[in-house]
């Protein structure tokens, strides 16, 4: 395993890690998560054929944000410094809050990879729903997930609260998801209630190379909830559009 820190412009450092061999794929973990534990039980399975590039978002897992600036636009500008740092990616998987950073990124630079696999990822935030995410209920598994720069034990609070802020102003509109023309699996649970169905089957229809997979019996975090399927749909996806090139 090669692992290391990307020192950012602002003073944060972005703990990564790489697995595998293969194509490289980053792989983009979702709020409140870190890499280790959102890909924990995908990580083996595509290890196998693809060399995994897994980073902890700024204020997660071990990474720091010494300024505060936790937001989805400082997401997809560190994985932008990221992969300049490492020479670029062949995919790159993302999930939940990572997946709407990267649609944002790979509008604005749909040559930064060669294909995207988006799970669970959202075009437009809603204001409304904002208090409801901050005070409602949250998984116990990530409320527990320890963060090296932690501050208490309610330290999750503060991660998604800046998250959902930061959300609700996301926007992404139909002639920018046009420019999204990289090859994409858009994958989300038939029981997924944060981003349901009708969404990702909108996200699908509206970029260019858009394919639209649907796992039965899932909700939202499909990466922990169906690894072995998700992992055989991706690798199939993954090695019929690289074969491309």
């Amino acid at each position: 395993m090669n692992a290391s820190y990307l020192n950012t412009a602002d003073g944060a450092e972005l703990y990564w890690e790489e697995v595998g061999d293969g194509p490289r794929v980053l792989l983009v973990h979702g709020g409140t998560g870190s890499g280790a534990f959102d890909w924990e039980f995908v990580r083996a399975p595509l290890a196998r054929s693809y060399r995994l590039l897994m980073v902890d978002l700024r204020g997660h897992g071990r990474s720091s944000d010494p300024l505060d600036r936790l937001s989805l636009d400082q997401i997809a500008d560190d994985i932008e410094a990221l992969l300049e740092r490492v020479g670029g990616c062949d995919a790159i998987m993302a999930f939940s809050i990572g997946a709407s950073a990267m649609i944002t990124l790979l509008c604005r630079r749909p040559a930064l990879t060669r294909a995207f696999v988006c799970i669970g990822g959202s075009t437009a935030g809603d204001p409304k729903q904002v208090e409801g995410i901050v005070n409602g209920p949250w998984p116990a598994e990530l409320k527990g997930l320890h963060h090296d720069h932690a501050t208490d034990n309610e330290y999750w609070r503060a991660l998604r609260g800046k998250l959902a802020r930061s959300w609700a102003g996301h926007r992404v509109t139909a002639n920018e998801l046009a420019r999204l023309v990289t090859p994409t699996l858009v994958l989300c649970g038939d029981r997924d209630r944060v981003e349901p169905v009708e969404s990702a089957l909108s996200l699908s229809r509206s970029i260019p190379n858009g394919e639209l997979l649907v796992l039965p019996r899932c909700g939202h975090f499909a990466p922990r909830e169906r690894p072995a399927e998700l992992s055989a749909m991706v690798e199939s996806f993954l090695d019929r559009v690289l074969a491309r090139d």
